[in-house]
């Protein structure tokens, strides 16, 4: 029995080696997965801030050298302005004109003249007449709208006095003093610190567009104070029209730091789930104008779109074929393990154990004998052998058959197991002879006792395999060492105590009477 918990345990150890050394190659699998997916979303990524920087790049470029052009031609303008101011319209037109042909993102010029409060009713007669147009310098109120300028005040007003072009459905802002506007008030006073452009914050056209407006101060020398303003409406989305992206997750802003931005630009938004497992690029870059500088900030969330999902899909589909393979080649093996496990515990059993009773055969039981010969001598312990014949068993099997015969063996061997403990052995020597090995016997008497269970189990049994039969059994003991050392002198002596108890019965005539045989 002990060699089939053995075999058993010596079969799950197998099993855990093969299902070990596949599990290993399953992760390895994953490994190598995970590292293709990692390799190829790196790759992307580089890839995707490669094209950014070259992109963001080109976005610096065009917008530098707009604003260069820009600031250019408003310098020019400024310059018109400190030397023929509005005496001449036609030639301001003209330049006017001439410029927003070749350069489309030119929205409008504009001029504005320093008036004093006290000199605004002159002025407003004279810039009337010159128009052929009643002209009026109103002032921007929060909550009130346009209101008329204070004539009484001493204070500087800047009307506008030159549009270029003028549109018939957009507002007539002449007359308008722009300093009253905060933001380009703001944006008059940083050009005047520097005498160069400055830029105001973005503003809404008529139309719907966004605009922002380029002002540089027209300063003869020596002034402190111009006497005019020259502006330019400049539309965002001519700025942008070669270079508008496309592409999902891009954000595009562009301003004075610390300010609202006077350009912004966004994409379609990335999925929050892609947000938290892509990197986003960012790129900051500054353009000179005027005095100052604009921060141009541009971001780029990468998404799945910017990933080599094709190949992903492919290195998904190898992965599960791999591990589909791993598994059957690993179920197969197992299967093939389990039936090279069964033959060896098959021949195993075949070589070591009888095949009616399952009990040991003579060879295996003389070989742990030899072991346990072995164990009791270093430990000075005693062994007994029983040697067991059953009683009328050639009658009862020549009576009722070989089916009865069998299932008498059958239940004595059980009887047998039942009788002794885990550590002894029991063996069928052949026909109706078992022997059983008592380990650790401390004195005669513990032998004894085992055949008095033996023997009252044995004589419990009353019926097998329907017929009344009753079993019993001759048996002989011998000690180790005092009835012998070794192997044969111990079954001798046992063998020669069980035919003194098989002649002891017949002289008793305990013999069982048997059933007619039908």
């Amino acid at each position: 029995m002990r060699s089939g918990v053995h075999n058993q345990a010596s079969a799950e150890t197998s099993k855990r080696r093969i299902i070990g050394i596949y599990t290993v190659l399953l992760l390895l699998c994953a490994v190598l997965f995970i590292a293709s997916v990692g390799f190829v979303i790196w790759q992307s990524v580089q890839q995707a801030e490669r094209q950014f920087q070259l992109y963001s790049h080109q976005v610096h470029q065009s917008l530098t050298q707009n604003f260069a052009i820009n600031e250019t031609i408003l310098d020019g303008f400024a310059a018109f302005l400190a030397d023929m101011g509005m005496q001449d319209p036609n030639r301001a037109r003209f330049y006017t004109r001439t410029m927003m042909e070749r350069y489309p993102q030119l929205y409008m010029f504009q001029a504005a003249q320093r008036v004093r409060g006290t000199d605004l009713e002159s002025f407003e007669q004279q810039i009337s007449r010159h128009l052929d147009e009643e002209i009026n310098v109103v002032r921007f109120a929060f909550g009130q709208g346009l209101v008329p300028a204070n004539k009484q005040s001493r204070t500087n007003y800047y009307p506008v006095v030159f549009v270029e072009p003028t549109f018939s459905d957009g507002l007539n802002i002449l007359g308008l003093d722009i300093s009253s506007i905060q933001f380009i008030e703001t944006a008059m006073r940083q050009a005047l610190k520097t005498n160069l452009s400055s830029i105001s914050q973005s503003i809404e056209l008529s139309d719907g567009s966004q605009a922002f407006v380029l002002i540089k101060p027209s300063l003869l020398p020596g002034q402190e104070i111009p006497d005019q303003y020259a502006l330019l409406v400049i539309k965002i989305a001519a700025l942008m029209q070669d270079w508008i992206p496309q592409d999902p997750g891009i954000n595009i802003e562009l301003g004075y730091a610390g300010d609202d931005p006077i350009l912004t630009h966004q994409t379609e938004s990335i999925p929050s789930w892609q947000v938290g497992v892509f990197p986003k690029l960012v790129l900051n870059k500054n353009i000179d104008l005027g005095g100052g500088e604009l921060r141009l900030l541009m971001s780029r969330q990468i998404g799945l779109s910017q990933i080599n999902t094709s190949f992903i899909f492919i290195a998904t589909i190898i992965t599960l074929a791999l591990s589909l393979f791993i598994y059957l080649y690993m179920r197969m093996h197992l299967e093939a393990e389990r039936v090279k496990h069964l033959a060896e515990q098959k021949l195993y059993q075949q070589a070591n154990y009888d095949r009616l009773t399952g009990l040991a055969n003579r060879h295996y039981f003389e070989d742990h004998f030899t072991r346990a010969l072995a164990s009791s001598q270093r430990r000075d312990e005693k062994m007994a052998i029983l040697y067991l014949d059953l009683n009328d068993f050639k009658p009862i099997n020549d009576t009722y058959g070989h089916q009865v015969g069998d299932a008498m063996l059958a239940t004595a061997s059980a009887i047998i197991m039942q009788s002794i403990r885990a550590d002894d052995i029991a063996a069928r020597f052949g026909g109706d002879e078992f022997v059983v090995l008592l380990h650790h016997v401390v004195v005669p008497d513990d032998a004894k006792n085992v055949v008095a269970r033996l023997t009252k189990l044995l004589e419990e049994v009353e019926y097998i395999e329907g017929h009344n039969v009753t079993l019993s059994a001759s048996i002989g003991i011998s000690v180790y060492p005092t009835d012998g050392r070794n192997f044969d002198d111990l079954i001798k002596v046992a063998d020669h105590r069980m035919y003194d108890a098989k002649r002891k019965r017949k002289t008793s005539g305990k013999v069982i009477p048997l059933e007619p045989r039908r």
